[in-house]
């Protein structure tokens, strides 16, 4: 097996020791291994790790994805729709997506090595739009987000449903989750928790002025179009953790990507365990 490996170009503390002690298990455990080229390239300049380094993905097995979630959903735009698999390692603090740690990394390492594990495909959302900066990559594995800037007015989101007149949102913003990403952002601002292979999105408004408004869940082979309108010029449109200013006049098309985004889940963890150790359900807090 050969992996590859990604992180981001940001110095934390223990990171050295840490890829050290990962390369270390990946050699105990007779495990090829590479670094995408701007990783290998921070590691060396900053760390002085010397790592071998490839971008030819067909020759990959598995990314390990080395950070948080962020860093997972940064990997999309390197495996596109190539099929690659992405197993994240959280080395930050909550790791819903990343949620093997550091210090299982040995034992991970095996695991893959006996091919203890599963792949689990996640849809993706595509925008389209006139942006030329946006459809450069125009999907997200979290969520399309569009949102006021700074301290202007509420805006506007005026919503349509396969052509069907859904909604007009007066509020902050509006986010187009997929269920990978209704544990994200949407999950704050009060949408519900969506299963992988949900087959749905959840359109969530951010501050809706009017109380009546709430979260919808969509069948995901449905296009929702959104025309914005609001006293200011611009507002910021995201994609996952990829924000752009546009005009507010711009128009966009949001609809399930032609490709699954896919992750390994290790044999003996599931989606349920991830939710009750990462939102602590079931925890009794009154006996702590």
């Amino acid at each position: 097996m050969k992996v590859a490996v990604y992180g981001r170009t940001i110095a934390t503390e223990g990171l050295r020791d840490f890829i050290a002690h990962f390369t270390s298990c990946l050699e105990k455990h007779e495990m090829e291994y590479v670094a995408i080229p701007q990783y290998a390239r921070f590691l060396k300049s900053k760390l002085q790790l010397d790592l071998p380094q490839s971008d030819e993905l067909n020759e990959i097995d598995i990314l390990i994805s080395l950070g948080g979630d962020g860093t997972v959903l940064d990997t999309l735009s390197i495996v596109k729709d190539s099929g690659l698999a992405v197993l994240g390692v959280n080395l930050g603090r909550f790791g819903f997506l990343a949620n093997t740690t550091m210090d299982d990394i040995e034992s991970t390492i095996i695991q893959l090595k006996k091919g203890e594990y599963s792949i689990e495909g996640r849809s993706v959302i595509k925008v389209e739009t006139e942006i030329d900066e946006i459809q450069d990559f125009p999907y997200a594995l979290n969520d399309f987000v569009v949102q006021k800037r700074d301290s202007s007015a509420m805006i506007t989101v005026d919503t349509h449903l396969d052509g069907e007149f859904l909604n007009s949102y007066w509020a902050d913003g509006l986010i187009v989750s997929s269920p990978t990403g209704s544990s994200g952002y949407s999950l704050s601002c009060g949408g519900p928790l969506l299963f992988p292979g949900s087959q749905s999105f959840v359109v969530t408004p951010i501050a809706a002025h009017n109380l009546t408004v709430r979260p919808a869940v969509i069948p995901d082979d449905k296009i929702l179009e959104l025309q914005i309108t609001g006293r200011s010029n611009t507002v910021l449109v995201s994609l996952d953790s990829r924000s752009y200013k546009v005009s507010a006049d711009t128009q966009f098309r949001v609809k399930k990507g032609e490709f699954y985004f896919n992750m390994v889940r290790l044999k003996g963890s599931s989606y349920m365990d991830t939710i009750r150790t990462k939102l602590m359900w079931g925890v009794d807090t009154r006996n702590r």
